[in-house]
């Protein structure tokens, strides 16, 4: 086995090298981090730069037209509220926002289905009326073609009977 002075001089070596390691782990990271400063004010100067300039632009494009200027002030709103870090307000607020929005929405559901279930009740009600309606009047149309249909033999009959009974007074009658 080795002496202890072997032991100390690895462990000096170890410990001299995760230094080492440690020291590039954190140049490395304020590497990263000065980089993704960089980024971050160059995307924020750019945001600036466009910031500035937007009511130039606006009141260039939109001279005449309140309807597109109006537009691009919301979208301008909605741009700038976009860029704002939410606060912890904010999130609780729409957290409850989100539970007292899931009753309200369940209760939306619930009826939309019974008004599903009451649409198709009503539609199957009103089909078996039409269905009952034009059944009765086929009976009644048939009843009436009926009745027509006697009227105009007891018609013909009696026509049938008053031209046999001329034709016979004609036949019967003494000539000239």
């Amino acid at each position: 086995m080795g002496s202890a002075s072997e032991f100390t001089g690895q462990t000096s070596d170890r410990t001299q090298q995760a230094a080492r390691s440690v020291q590039e782990s954190t140049g490395q990271a304020a590497d990263t981090a000065r980089q993704a400063a960089g980024k971050v004010a160059g995307t924020a100067g750019q945001a600036g730069d466009a910031a500035r300039q937007a009511p130039g632009q606006a009141m260039r494009q939109t001279q005449g037209n309140p309807l597109a200027a109006g537009l691009i002030a919301f979208g301008a709103g909605l741009l700038t509220a976009s860029l704002l870090p939410t606060s912890q307000a904010e999130e609780q607020a729409a957290e409850r926002a989100g539970q007292a929005v899931e009753p309200v929405k369940q209760a939306a559901l619930e009826s939309a289905q019974q008004l599903k279930e009451d649409a198709t009740q009503a539609g199957r009600q009103a089909a078996q009326e039409v269905k009952d309606t034009a059944s009765e009047a086929a009976r009644a149309t048939k009843e009436q073609a009926g009745e027509q249909a006697g009227h105009v033999t007891e018609q013909a009959r009696r026509s049938a009977q008053t031209a046999a009974g001329e034709a016979r007074g004609q036949t019967g009658s003494p000539g000239p």
